[in-house]
């Protein structure tokens, strides 16, 4: 007969060592969730800040000329791309020079947008109304809505 000296204790995962895991883990999770984002946010995104031109996809060729108007992506910059009467292509900032909104086409009016303080915009970029500063940036736009679209950084030509 074995006496419970001689046996080797069994090992157990006691509810003390559960509940440091059970801690320690939770811990480790909440820094993450804290850190991750504060060092996503101090470094910059190297593949989207140094994107110099885009072609746009069918899609958004689709929207462009079912809209008439398209905002899209040029690495960190927003972009509105539209036609004009003529049916040309134009693209410009889509970011108002007074606070940094958003703007957006007004097809009824032939007009760019600005809804924060009321910024007016010619199709051209140039300020027809309202607080803004300067003309909205323009880029360059190669293509037309049969082929391929692609819109750089410069001045339009």
């Amino acid at each position: 007969m074995e006496s419970n000296l001689t046996r080797e204790p069994k090992k157990v995962f006691s509810r003390r060592r559960w509940i440091d895991a059970l801690l320690g883990t939770s811990f480790v999770a909440w820094a993450g969730a804290v850190v991750f984002p504060i060092v996503r946010y101090l470094t910059p995104a190297k593949d989207a800040a140094g994107a110099n031109k885009i072609t746009l996809t069918d899609a958004q060729k689709t929207e462009l000329g079912n809209s008439g108007f398209l905002i899209a992506r040029l690495g960190s910059e927003r972009v509105l791309l539209l036609k004009d009467k003529d049916q040309k292509l134009r693209a410009m900032s889509a970011k108002c020079t007074h606070e940094g909104c958003t703007v957006q086409f007004v097809p009824a009016d032939g007009i760019v947008w600005c809804a924060c303080h009321n910024g007016k915009f010619a199709m051209d970029g140039r300020v027809i109304s309202g607080p803004p500063p300067r003309p909205l940036a323009a880029f360059s736009v190669e293509g037309d809505l049969k082929g391929a679209v692609t819109v750089s950084k410069g001045s339009a030509a």
